[in-house]
């Protein structure tokens, strides 16, 4: 192990590591004080994941959205913004190809709100597509109609994941439209026709369900249901609840998993393959890892801001265990205003995703001693925000 030394000036003497295949000449470092000595972490221009929220705002008013309780205004994504976000992701990704081959893979448009009610979207999606990379669209399947889904296809999207879950069925009965759950069923069967008719693999479908205490007998439906849709996968998660009614709806105390889903057949092109159920976990762990970090993702908000992932990206309260947590929304820079490859590989950044990745935390729902550090982003080893409850990181709460 290459060993670093103090010289005589106090300055760290530092071995050539690029031999090692460490770093390469020109690349740019941060270093950080731990405890028990100190750390360097390359800062490289490695996004691999984008998501972009281009509207908070909704044409459902689902009970168990964050959108009912948290503090932020609402707003819609402008062009001139959007712009600022696709010239920064191509100059990272052309940055992050020619220093290590790597680059931008996939471009998600999702949030707190329905990126289909955004005026735009369908320019934004051919604009990112034009970028080379995969692009996915959230949605709860009510704008999905056939003039929109041709044009989706139209501007290449490669995976679409419609909302389908009790909380959305009773949405559309608060906010009196009739028929809301036959409009999307019937929305998504016509886009995978259209799919069938013109011989292509994509764009794949996706079923985001949210399962609680109320539906848990509803889960075992979602293999057949996803079959007659055309869906090769189903993202299960958790109920992250806003409101104290909501906190009696949590699953994730149960000492059994979930059941299993079985895989089912699905047409894509000329091919059958086998749709899957992803699962969410139902217990508390000890492994604790953040996909977001892990993936070398980026969240971009509808004002531009740059978040690390979806539970820092808004300002609300949520119930962890019973528990009310206030979350702050944690920004780090703004692609107005600078690059986005300033705010990734910026010093404060690079030292969050360090300290994400190694989960330097506390672990405060295992911990036993109510203390008031867990009543916000904050922990008692002195991070702000702390990722110490995330149940983002226990793969108990999952987004697309």
């Amino acid at each position: 192990m290459a060993k670093i030394t103090v010289g005589k000036d106090g300055r760290l003497v530092v071995p050539a590591l690029s031999a090692a295949g460490h770093m390469a000449a020109q690349e740019v470092v941060v270093l950080e004080s731990l405890d028990d000595g100190l750390a360097l972490h390359v800062a490289r221009p490695d996004v691999q994941h984008a998501y972009i929220e281009v509207t908070t705002r909704c044409n459902l008013d689902c009970a168990m959205c964050v959108r009912n309780a948290w503090t932020d205004a609402p707003g819609q994504m402008d062009w001139e913004t959007f712009q600022a976000a696709m010239r920064s992701l191509s100059e990272l990704s052309n940055a992050a190809a020619s220093s290590h081959g790597g680059g931008l893979q996939r471009i998600t448009f999702g949030g707190y709100g329905e990126p289909l009610g955004h005026p735009r979207i369908l320019d934004m999606v051919a604009q990112a597509s034009a970028l080379g990379v995969g692009v996915t669209v959230t949605t709860n399947g009510l704008l999905l109609s056939g003039a929109m889904s041709k044009a989706l296809l139209a501007a290449r999207v490669d995976t679409i994941i419609v909302s389908l879950d009790t909380m959305h069925t009773q949405a559309y009965r608060q906010t009196g439209l009739t028929g809301g759950a036959d409009r999307v069923l019937s929305n998504l069967v016509a886009l995978s026709e259209l799919r069938r008719e013109q011989h292509l693999m994509v764009p794949r479908i996706g079923l985001a369900f949210v399962v609680t205490r109320s539906n848990l007998d509803e889960l075992a439906q979602l293999p057949k249901l996803a079959g007659t849709l055309g869906a090769s996968f189903v993202l299960v998660s958790n109920l992250l609840p806003h409101t104290p009614d909501l906190a009696g709806e949590i699953l994730y105390d149960r000492h059994e998993p979930l059941p299993a889903l079985p895989p089912w057949p699905v047409r894509s092109g000329d091919y059958v393959l086998y749709g899957v159920a992803r699962l969410p976990r139902v217990k508390w762990g000890a492994e604790r890892r953040c996909r977001f970090v892990e993936e070398r993702a980026v969240v971009i908000g509808w004002d531009g801001a740059v978040m690390p992932c979806y539970a820092l990206m808004h300002s609300y309260p949520c119930y962890i265990y019973g528990r009310r947590k206030n979350v702050t929304r944690y920004v780090l820079g703004n692609v107005r205003e600078q690059p986005l490859a300033d705010v990734w590989m910026s010093e404060e950044y690079v030292r969050f995703r360090a300290k994400v990745r190694d989960f330097r935390f506390a672990s405060c729902v295992d911990c036993g001693i109510a203390c008031s550090f867990a009543e916000n982003n904050d922990d008692c080893r002195g991070n702000t925000p702390s990722c110490a409850d995330c149940l983002f990181a226990q793969d108990i709460i999952r987004c697309p």
